[in-house]
């Protein structure tokens, strides 16, 4: 695969592929360099320091950046495999990203599958894996609404609420955007994912290595994409004050990821309610979806933190 010199510079500098030992720079550490990174390509030191990084970061830098060999030999083994590497340098990178998420965007995905679905906001739905029969059957509803408008269904691809919705929206000819918290290579080794994948109908992307295993860690980084790439989140079942689907919701309406909705009906969570407390829009009957995805598409200003009566957890 071939890469301009910003996308390469940009994948030395974050990827943990073939990092040998050197801490890659974080989003935060990676945005004030994002301009022209490709100009730091075989910059001494000394030359980093003269464009005006500090010596420590110009050595961590120049070591990044002299690793090309080792990093397109990665780089071409997960093409093979179907997995192409998308940076903020390439025409294919949701700018939603960077809108929403600012900083705390990732500057580099790992793609398999139809890259322009991530261009297209979709529906998000994301609820707790021990989701209950009359959760699970929302999820399914939300999931087929979001295909009857022809918006992709965006989700994480685990256990539960996520695979139920995206199973969902395949079974009646809708689109899937799965950012995944797991290894990509693994999950498209399986044969009906391949083939979901190779259909154009489905995008699955990680932030993370192709071959990272899951943690607690990647799915907390992940979930604030998935708020990020959608017009319209729905929370359909939420544990309160624990769990990944609670810390991702909120982290979204403090951060005003985008908009946020949340079940209230038979199936919901015990997070439920205290999640419209804080600011997440209740969606009573799935039907008024409609009217929640005609309003502007637009981030919200966080709420201001309710009382500490509101919050208690009984």
């Amino acid at each position: 695969m071939t890469l301009s010199d910003d996308a390469l510079a940009t994948a030395l500098l974050v990827s943990r592929l073939a990092a040998d030992g050197v801490d890659p720079l974080k989003a935060s550490e990676f945005w004030p360099l994002a301009d022209s990174p490709g100009g730091m390509l075989g910059s001494s030191v000394d030359q980093l320091v003269a464009l005006g990084l500090d010596h420590v970061l110009a050595e961590r830098v120049a070591r990044l950046l002299d690793r090309a060999v080792g990093l397109a030999f990665e780089l071409e083994r997960y093409s093979e495999a179907g997995i192409a590497t998308v940076t903020v340098h390439d025409e294919g990178y949701p700018t939603r990203l960077r809108e929403r998420l600012h900083d705390k965007a990732p500057p580099l995905l790992h793609v398999a599958g139809a890259v322009d679905l991530l261009s297209v906001a979709g529906v998000g739905i994301v609820g707790s894996r021990g989701v209950s029969e009359e959760g699970a059957e929302v999820a399914r509803q939300v999931a087929e609404k979001a295909a009857s408008t022809d918006l992709p269904v965006v989700s994480g691809g685990a256990r539960g609420v996520d695979q139920l919705a995206m199973t969902a929206a395949h079974g009646v000819g809708g689109c899937v955007t799965g950012v995944l918290a797991d290894s990509l290579m693994r999950t498209v080794s399986n044969a009906a994912t391949r083939k979901a994948v190779l259909g154009g109908d489905t995008v699955l992307c990680t932030p993370y290595g192709p071959e990272a295993p899951f943690s607690v860690g990647t799915a907390m980084g992940r979930n604030k994409l998935i708020y990020a790439l959608s017009t319209l989140t729905v929370v359909i079942a939420s544990d309160e004050g624990t769990g990944g689907t609670w810390a991702g919701a909120i982290e979204a309406l403090r951060g005003g990821f985008g908009r946020v909705a949340v079940w209230r009906g038979s199936g919901e969570g015990p997070g439920n309610a205290p999640l419209a407390r804080r600011g997440a829009t209740p969606l009573e009957r799935v039907e008024s979806i409609d009217e929640l995805l005609a309003q502007p598409d637009q981030m919200v200003p966080a709420p201001p933190e309710p009382t500490q009566q509101a919050l208690s957890f009984g």
